[in-house]
Order: structure tokens, then sequence, then C-alpha cells
């Protein structure tokens, strides 16, 4: 035997209005027809649910055993199809961001907060990459969701939508000769070791950060270091100078550390990423507050572009 929510719905009405047209007109039905789901699911049940007479309508002793079931069955049943429908429309579930340690400085963080204040129900879960490079391929594996991504973008299943930009920066120790300079050129770090993920980054990355003072790519000297983490020790044993965003500079504030815009470096962009075939909703809803802030100026007053489309 099989219950449905139709006949639920018919019941409960009749059970809470005790009276057959009240009820017909509470679900839009025609009386006959509401007479009719009713005497079906008796005869499903095999007993009476009402007693009926000329004058009035009350529930059986089976109907009101029957009366708190089915008020808790058709309200899980209302709370569940609410709660799918909210998670396809992105307000509910879960939405994983993966990001660098400084992110994507102040507006990643607005956007973060924006988002976090319009989808309460949707939990949002922080996944750190080690390199630059990590967080697109985390978001291209679907172990992530969306990341802040730094350009250039280097899968072509991804969309990016750029939120901001930063001037690049040479970090260097406190006592190195170029640290008292306001600003360094390509030139100036030239023949200087230069710190990176060299052996994780792809040719686009390297091209992209490092051309004005590595146009062709590593030299012999310069260490590798795994994560930002890492480069900055190097860089904090006067070993070697690293190139990164001004984020860095915010997020990264050490008494040994010096950091001098780099003049003939090109700024850099950040973005957020997604998969273009997510099949998550929430990335959309990411998405949507991200063109929100980026509008109203979060983006550091540059232009919302759309790359990959």
């Amino acid at each position: 035997m099989q219950l449905e929510l139709r006949q639920l719905r018919s019941f409960l009405a009749v059970a809470e209005e005790l009276n057959f047209t009240r009820a017909a007109e509470r679900l839009h039905l025609a009386q006959p027809a509401l007479s009719a789901q009713i005497r079906q699911l008796e005869r499903q049940l095999g007993c009476e649910l009402f007693a009926r007479t000329t004058r009035k309508v009350e529930l059986t002793p089976v109907g009101r055993l029957l009366l708190e079931d089915a008020r808790k069955l058709v309200a899980d049943a209302d709370a569940t199809a609410v709660k799918v429908a909210a998670a396809a429309r992105g307000q509910r579930g879960a939405l994983r961001i993966s990001f660098v340690a400084h992110g994507a400085g102040g507006v990643g963080t607005e956007i973060l907060r924006r988002f976090n204040e319009a989808y309460p129900h949707v939990e949002t879960e922080a996944v750190e990459a080690p390199t630059l490079e990590e967080i697109q391929r985390q978001v291209r594996d679907q172990a992530a969701d969306v990341g802040f991504i730094w350009f250039p973008v280097l899968y072509e299943e991804l969309d990016a939508e750029v939120v901001a930009t930063e001037r690049k920066l040479a970090c260097m120790h406190a006592d190195h000769p170029l640290s008292s300079k306001r600003a360094v050129s390509a030139n100036d770090l030239v023949s200087e070791p230069i710190v990176a993920p060299w052996e994780l980054y792809p040719d686009e990355m390297i091209q992209y950060w490092f051309t004005p003072f590595r146009p062709n790519g590593r030299q012999p000297g310069d260490p590798h270091g795994r994560s930002l983490e890492e480069c900055l020790a190097f860089v904090s044993r006067g070993a070697a100078i690293f190139c990164v965003p001004e984020s860095v500079e915010r997020f990264y504030p050490r008494n040994e550390l010096v950091f001098q815009p780099i003049l003939d470096a090109a700024p850099a962009e950040v973005a957020v990423g997604w998969l273009r075939d997510a099949a998550n909703p929430a990335v959309q809803a990411f998405i949507k507050i991200t063109s929100e802030v980026v509008r109203e100026g979060g983006a550091e007053q540059i232009p919302i572009q759309k790359r990959r489309s």
C-alpha cells in the first residue's frame, strides 16, 4: 500500500476544516473530487477516517491517529522541497574556495563577507593552495568550486572574472643593497637570485610574472621555493629576492623584509575563477556577489572583465 502526498493533503484539509465544502475551497478542488479522494484513501487503508452526517463531519478514532502522522509527513515533504529548491538556487549547500595565503587582498575579503551575509545557509570551506598554479588546478579538478586565481588563466575549462589589479613588488631583505631605493627596475633584478616555485610553474606563469627580468626563464642560481612561506624564508635569510603581488606586503609584514615596486613590470590581475561546467548552484551565487562587489568599486576601480567565455 502506497499513500500519496496528494491524498494526505486532502485528508488534512478535511480533518482541519471538518467541512468538505471549505476544505475543497482551500485546496482549489471541486467538492466531488475531494470526496472521491477521501473515499479512495479510506479504501486503501481499509477503514473510515471520518464519521459523516448531514449536519457535521467528525474524525473517527483511526482518523485522529492518522492526523498526527499525516501532519508530520506533509511538513517533512514540504521542508524537503523547500531545501532542494533553495539548493538549486544556490541558497543552500556548500562552496569550497581555493586561495593562496594572501587571498585576493581586501576585495577578496569583501566578496566573502557579502556572500556569507547573502547566503547564510551555504557553508563555505577554505581550501588553501601552496602555489598560484595549484589554485587553478584545484578548481579544474573539482577539488574546489571557485578560486581566487592569479593570471594567467592556465586551463581552457576555466572562466574567470577579474576583481582587482595589484602592482608587482620585489621582496628583499632589509640589508640588501637595493632596499634603500624607492623602486627597482627590471635591470636591477637581472643579476639577482630570484626565488620562485620554478619547478611547479608552467611556462605561461613564468612569463607572466618574471619576463622583464627573466626573459629566458629561470637562471642558474635561482632557488626553488615550493610555497609562499618557503620563498619568504629564502628572502629572510638574504638568499634571494621574491616577486610578489602587493597584497603580500599587507598580509606578511616582517621587520627584516622590504617591498619595492618593480617599475617596468605590468600589474598582476586577480580574479574569481570557476569551472565553466560547474554543477554546484552556489558557484553562480558566488559569481553574482563578485560582480556586485566589482560594480560597486570593490575592485580598485578597474572595469569588470570576463575571460575565456
